[in-house]
């Protein structure tokens, strides 16, 4: 085939046209690569900006259940609180109190940690650190409840665990913030009295203050292990100190594993 100057000049634009093309190509899939990246960093600081927004509504009551409840094992534990005022108590009054504020403590704090879960549960926060951090800390506390590996008094399985927390939810009816919160103490004991299968639901803890009352440090080791995942928990949303004061969330030191009966 003879080179013509029009057939040069027709290849030419040919070759042109392809090289234009492929860099037309190469274009248009960075772009596309550029948009994605976008798109996916957007999604990301959204993510994070409503799972702060979400942990910025309940910080602080679950930072407040949770010392509660730590307290009140702290005290058990370290300070003889129901020898004092469970055992050795004759006023029924504070009897009474010395338990089902014990049994309170650990239903307010399910409470919120549910109500919490189920705002979170529709939120794709999967990959976010801070999220991921949280949500071991809860696990960990839930294990502590469950495990069945050592003595059973305070022993709440996870379905339980739910459940109980579900029977203390009240609607706030607020247009924002919180759709539900926790039963309030005094409307917690007067549920009890009112409504027996609600106090059904609180039965085995109520006798497990008893059993806790009258076991040895060794045997109450579950509430040593919840007292510590607390403080973790607490440590974790409150890192500065600026809800609960460091001198009011100490640690108590790690239970010595229970020694095993021999088998024969």
């Amino acid at each position: 085939m003879e080179l013509t100057p029009e057939l040069i000049v027709a290849l030419a634009a040919a070759l042109l046209s392809v090289i234009s093309g492929l860099f037309s190509a190469r274009a248009s899939t960075k772009a596309r690569v550029f948009e994605y990246e976008l798109e996916r960093q957007r999604k990301k600081e959204d993510a994070a900006e409503t799972a702060e927004r979400i942990l910025h509504q309940y910080r602080e009551p679950l930072v407040d259940a949770a010392n509660t409840l730590q307290g009140r094992l702290y005290n058990i534990m370290e300070k003889n609180f129901l020898g004092k005022f469970y055992t050795a108590e004759t006023n029924q009054t504070q009897r009474d109190y010395a338990r089902d504020y014990t049994v309170y403590a650990i239903a307010e704090y399910l409470t919120w940690v549910e109500i919490l879960r189920r705002e979170m549960r529709f939120q794709d926060l999967g990959d976010l650190k801070r999220n991921q951090d949280l949500m071991e800390r809860l696990t960990s506390i839930q294990y502590a409840f469950q495990r069945d590996d050592i003595p059973d008094q305070f022993q709440v399985f996870r379905g339980r665990q739910r459940a109980i927390a579900e029977v203390m939810m009240v609607a706030t009816n607020a247009a924002e913030g919180p759709r539900s919160e926790a039963m309030g103490y005094a409307s917690f004991i007067k549920k009890m009295n009112d409504d027996p299968e609600f106090a059904d639901w609180f039965a085995q803890l109520r006798a497990d203050v008893d059993t806790v009352a009258a076991a040895t440090p060794g045997g109450n080791v579950r509430l040593v292990h919840l007292q510590r995942e607390l403080i973790d928990l607490m440590d974790f949303l409150d890192d500065k100190n600026m809800r609960v004061p460091a001198q009011f969330r100490k640690r108590m030191p790690e239970p010595v594993a229970i020694p095993t009966q021999p088998t024969a």
